[in-house]
């Protein structure tokens, strides 16, 4: 099955409160969506209406082409909430137990102590495990019944580099399974580095739906500096904005790169120190968010 998810026209509404309008997306297997907003942007509330913890105002969304409360779909998707685990007084394993035995083709545990980099601490109680050891145990029991739609919400906070960087080179080992991944996360780099799409909500509204690059085409997101005598008047730029021109040192901001070095090429003997630049996802998330 190709189609993992689909929304269509998704409304959210409090009352009065507008949480988002017109939410419209499909997602194939083997992607990995990164979501991205502000605080209060909705994101939370688009991932509980996606798992049928809530209702749309308005709108269909279908998970392997069936209602998201149904059955068939809770044995097929994992989550991985942010919420500390509610069970303290058990041992990871037996936490793991109990995942495994609601689900007809669960994970080994032995798999799941080694996907989730669990070790030895798969046999310590939950309340002695450290917050980043509890992360690797939530995220251990969103795979038990090796599921074909993982929701991630912020799933490295706590964890040390080491096992941030082993938790995501896992997620990629997943999704060349065919395993389709959903994560919002702080840390913007990560998506940045793991997402095959960007999902990015603001203003009541999915303002983009496409890869990094796309993003950073729509926004306007590269940038390009380099020293020349010439004048703006002889330099003769078209796919460009400039943003500063001081003395002889020239900085553009550039949709589409290709086409401004085209511009740029009758007088390449006059330019020197040529940079180009690619904001990071976390820059192009400030700067959007910094628009009124």
């Amino acid at each position: 099955m190709d189609k993992i998810v689909e929304a269509q026209h998704l409304s959210k509404r409090y009352d009065t409160k507008i949480v988002f309008e017109d939410v419209n997306f499909s997602i194939k297997s083997g992607e990995v969506i990164g979501l991205i907003g502000a605080n209060g942007a909705g994101k939370t509330t688009l991932i509980k209406i996606l798992l049928g913890l809530q209702t749309s105002t308005t709108g269909r969304v279908t998970i392997l082409q069936n209602n998201p409360q149904s059955n068939l779909v809770k044995n097929h998707i994992g989550v991985m909430f942010q919420d500390d685990l509610v069970m303290k007084r058990v041992r990871g394993s037996e936490l793991i137990e109990i995942l495994r035995s609601l689900y007809t083709q669960p994970m080994t545990t032995k798999s799941l102590q080694t996907i989730a980099d669990l070790g030895e601490d798969i046999n310590n109680y939950v309340n002695k495990l450290s917050g980043g050891q509890q992360r690797k145990l939530n995220f251990a029991l969103a795979l038990a019944g090796d599921p074909q739609l993982l929701f991630l919400d912020e799933p490295t906070a706590g964890m040390d580099t080491t096992s941030r960087h082993h938790f995501w080179n896992n997620i990629r080992q997943l999704t060349a399974k065919g395993k389709t991944i959903i994560v919002t996360s702080h840390y913007l780099s990560e998506i940045e580095d793991v997402a095959t799409r960007i999902l990015f909500l603001k203003d009541q509204h999915l303002i983009h739906d496409g890869s990094l690059q796309s993003l950073r085409q729509k926004f306007n997101q590269n940038t390009i500096k380099f020293i020349s005598d010439l004048t703006e008047e002889q330099l003769q730029i078209k796919n460009g904005i400039l943003e500063s021109h001081h003395q002889n040192y020239y900085c553009f901001r550039v949709d589409n790169v290709d086409q401004f070095l085209q511009d740029l090429a009758p007088q390449m003997l006059y330019i020197r120190d040529l940079q180009i630049q690619q904001k990071s996802l976390d820059d192009i998330f400030r700067q959007i968010n910094e628009e009124k």
